[in-house]
């Protein structure tokens, strides 16, 4: 019965990052090509410290691979997504569960890596480096951003603790 709770808990989690990352999509918060502030990883923040790493990595490519699924885009942007993607839980993987660095610390970096992956890749696969030119602009817009996903993670944490017996949301 638990990892049945533990699937749909997941799932619903799965579908509220597709949800946040198609309302991003959609609406152009930062007028700077292909940045966004990237709600859908307050998902993958969230999962990462409920669940764990495992959990949290395959969700967050499920998203990416359902988000280039339902917009039948599987172009160098995709690539570039999920590059990012997979160096950002990496990494936020080890800061967790191995430097023990604060929520706040641990979106941010990921967000940063992320920001990295996603240039790497790019350069990799349109095989220039001039790509390289556009990182500290997108680093500059994925720092606040992180901080935010943050913030929000932390607050989301001290309201829905999974550890607080009067809180039965997650238990």
């Amino acid at each position: 019965m638990k990892d049945i709770k533990k699937l749909t808990t997941l799932s619903m989690l799965l579908a509220g990052a597709i949800v946040l990352n198609v309302i991003e999509m959609s609406i152009n918060v930062i007028p700077v090509p292909g940045a966004k502030i990237g709600f859908a990883n307050l998902v993958t923040v969230i999962i990462l410290y409920m669940y764990g790493f495992k959990e949290a990595s395959l969700v967050t490519i499920l998203r990416v691979l359902l988000i280039g699924l339902l917009y039948r885009s599987f172009t160098v942007t995709f690539w570039m997504g999920l590059g990012g993607a997979v160096l950002s839980i990496i990494t936020m993987g080890v800061l967790k569960n191995f430097l023990k660095v604060h929520m706040v610390t641990v979106s941010v970096l990921g967000a940063i890596t992320h920001t990295i992956g996603q240039v790497l890749v790019g350069i990799y696969l349109l095989e220039t480096e001039l790509l390289i030119l556009y990182l500290p602009l997108m680093l500059l817009i994925s720092i606040p951003a992180g901080i935010l996903i943050g913030i929000i993670s932390t607050r989301f944490f001290k309201i829905f603790n999974p550890k607080n017996k009067q809180n039965t949301r997650f238990s």
